[in-house]
């Protein structure tokens, strides 16, 4: 590390720069906004996860923005009866096999963003839930959205998915909040950035379930398929 940088905190977003500057001879970090006073001046590690954050680092950021959510148990919560996303059980085991038949299976194991899911997940998600005419379709077709019908029931799916899986690490995020202010105060640091962890996952669920259903909503008004 360079003396001094590393006492830089991180922020992502952060617009202070630092680089080498030949003429001095020096690294020099540059603030490229305002700062007041008494402010503090943060710097951006790059855009990691939460996950690697606390990995390489030791802390986990709060709100951020390039945070994942690996989908473990998404293919077992779709094939679950209790999801109720398939007619029966013959249309469901017909769908997985057409799924398997075109190597899509493990698309259903990816990276979420509170922004929305891979589009490889997508793709494997419209075969599905498609139509009959749909799923004959293949490559780039059915990687964009192929009807509205068929986007309400994948959206429904993982929206599904995001509820089960919050509800799996227990109790509200604004619990795991209070209790990592409380174990911080107690001089627990690594209670606190456990709690923290897992209070960002959930976070992430239910900022993407949001999102869903605001999607959904705006595109059963325009009658089409809206981002």
């Amino acid at each position: 590390m360079m003396p001094m940088l590393d006492a830089f905190n991180h922020r992502s977003g952060s617009v202070n720069e630092c680089a080498y500057d030949g003429k001095r001879n020096a690294f020099v970090l540059t603030a490229r906004q305002p700062l007041k006073k008494g402010t503090e001046a943060f710097i951006s590690y790059g855009a990691k996860s939460n996950d690697e954050l606390l990995q390489l680092f030791g802390f986990v950021e709060e709100s951020n923005p390039h945070d994942r959510f690996l989908s473990i148990g998404f293919e077992e919560y779709l094939a679950a009866p209790s999801s109720n996303l398939f007619a029966s059980n013959e249309a469901m085991n017909s769908r997985f096999a057409r799924l398997r038949a075109l190597k899509l299976d493990g698309n259903l194991l990816g990276e979420l963003r509170s922004t929305g899911a891979p589009a490889e997940m997508l793709y494997a998600l419209r075969v599905l839930f498609g139509t009959l005419d749909e799923i004959e379709l293949t490559g780039p077709k059915l990687m964009a959205p192929a009807s509205l019908q068929t986007e309400e029931r994948v959206w429904s799916a993982l929206r599904g998915y995001c509820k089960m899986a919050r509800a799996a690490m227990g109790g509200p995020r604004n619990a795991d909040e209070a209790a990592a202010r409380g174990a911080r105060k107690a001089g627990d640091s690594r209670k606190a950035t456990a709690l923290l962890f897992r209070a960002e996952k959930k976070r992430l669920l239910s900022e993407l379930e949001n999102r869903l259903k605001l999607q959904e909503a705006r595109s059963k008004k325009a009658g089409k398929v809206r981002s």
